[in-house]
């Protein structure tokens, strides 16, 4: 019977981040995946010439996070081409315009609100987990450029319309990150190994430093006794019968990390092994309506689109017919790799509330609006030369980032009532945006097993 120090549950940029750290400071650890793909909702896939996300993804660190994870690790995340500026959709003229172009008569008003966010403690910023970015703004400004500003970016990060609906707290941990290490209210870039490589370096990492990664192995139950975990049951391979049952196989571990959505993590968790407030957070959390989920359509051309600028970020508040807000960029503009050559690729998601994810007939008639309203605001997308309709709702991109469902709001990675259960999971408690929030996650969990922060990572913060 196998023993580990650790097992992982889940082989995505949190996993990942967890096991290898722990590997490097001498903790015999295994990763267990069920899908057969590295990176979890990150994912990279290849379709027809085409390489694909489960959804649109760009990396958010301006070097405090998963770059110096890699760093640590003895890798080097590469940043690719950064956005620097955002391209937004002007719905009274129906045209594009630079984001620039909201605050660009108002700078000393920007400077103000800068400077606070810059000046405020990131401790300070949790008194606001359950207000909204708006509010938070008009203390030192009631600018609506520089509010588009803020808006906008949390529009793109958190899948939030409404200004009372943007979290403060989530908006300025990232913009306060952003300013100080890179002079700038965002920064995201495409990693220059693409997704494929990011996730098998931080595989590598695991496995180099004597730890072991399982892909196509489903976590059946974690198993705890007298409140302590035991280790994992996994399912016997191959499973003749769909519907077998307890003829799994016991991993041994002293401490188990689960990356599960609070969607899933009560699946494998026995639920009687927690207490009900705890799981009543998660349960809260799980419903469907605060589900981050969009309308996907990937899109190639044999020409590029001429926008304001191929290496920005697209964005509006709702599109012509369909009324949802959403994204696009341009992939291709990005990497070359994640399409055939000569070919243009394009992400666009317009966000739909969570519920609506799985509603078929809902579904049926919202996304061909959605669809031609995209040829309609890019008219070179009209008619393209390959597409891919997908549904950002299972997995779901996460927990939707409103006020009085961010931070202390959240289930604590750190199992009450249980020694060695431990959640590095985007959507229990944690800070940031997508792949990096999760990366900080996964360094969370490895400083709790390993009992101290680690001194290479200094006071940037962790969840």
């Amino acid at each position: 019977m196998a023993k580990y120090d650790v097992a992982v549950i889940g082989a995505g940029a949190a996993g990942l981040s967890a096991a290898a750290i722990l590997a490097k400071n001498g903790k015999k650890v295994v990763v267990f995946d069920r899908a057969p793909y590295l990176g979890g909702r990150g994912m990279a896939v290849p379709d027809e010439g085409f390489k694909l996300n489960l959804g649109g993804h760009l990396l958010e660190d301006s070097g405090s996070g998963i770059t110096k994870i890699f760093e640590y690790l003895g890798k080097r995340l590469g940043h690719g081409p950064a956005n620097t500026d955002m391209n937004v959709w002007d719905h009274k003229a129906e045209k594009w315009g630079s984001i620039r172009d909201r605050y660009s008569g108002n700078k000393d008003e920007l400077k103000k609100v800068i400077k606070a966010v810059v000046d405020t403690p990131y401790e300070e910023f949790e008194k606001w987990d359950d207000r909204s970015l708006r509010e938070w703004i008009h203390q030192y400004s009631t600018d609506q450029g520089v509010v588009d500003l803020f808006e906008y970016i949390s529009v793109l990060e958190y899948m939030t319309e409404d200004w009372w609906d943007h979290s403060a707290s989530e908006a300025l941990y990232v913009r306060k990150m952003h300013y100080m290490e890179k002079h700038m209210a965002a920064y995201s870039f495409w990693p220059e190994q693409g997704w494929d490589g990011l996730f098998q370096d931080l595989s590598d990492a695991v496995t180099e430093n004597g730890g072991e990664v399982r892909l196509g192995t489903n976590v059946e139950r974690v198993v705890i006794e007298n409140h302590q975990v035991k280790g994992v049951h996994i399912a016997r391979q191959p499973r003749i019968l769909p519907n077998e049952m307890f003829e799994d196989e016991l991993i041994e571990a002293d401490v188990v990390i689960s990356t599960l959505p609070v969607w899933h993590v009560l699946k494998v968790v026995p639920e009687w092994e927690l207490p009900d407030w705890y799981v009543g957070q998660i349960k809260h959390l799980a419903q469907d309506k605060f589900r981050i989920a969009w309308l996907g359509l990937y899109l190639a051309t044999d020409e590029p689109v001429p926008i304001l600028d191929r290496l920005e970020l697209s964005t509006w508040l709702h599109t012509p017919t369909a009324r949802v807000p959403g994204f696009l960029f341009e992939m291709t503009a990005l990497d070359p790799t994640t399409a055939p050559e000569g070919k243009y690729l394009y992400v666009a998601g317009g966000i739909v509330p969570g519920e609506k994810g799985n509603d078929q007939q809902f579904l049926q008639e919202i996304f061909p609006k959605f669809e031609a309203d995209i040829g309609t605001m890019y008219p070179g997308l009209a008619n393209p030369v390959w597409r891919r309709r997908h549904m950002v709702y299972e997995p779901s991109f996460g927990v939707i980032q409103k006020p009085g469902l961010v931070g202390a709001y959240r289930p604590h990675w750190k199992a009450p009532n249980v020694e060695g259960l431990l959640f590095a999971s985007e959507t229990f408690r944690s800070r940031g945006i997508g792949v990096d929030r999760a990366a900080r996650a996964g360094l969370t969990a490895a400083e709790t097993v390993l009992g101290g922060r680690i001194a290479e990572f200094g006071d940037a913060w962790r969840y």
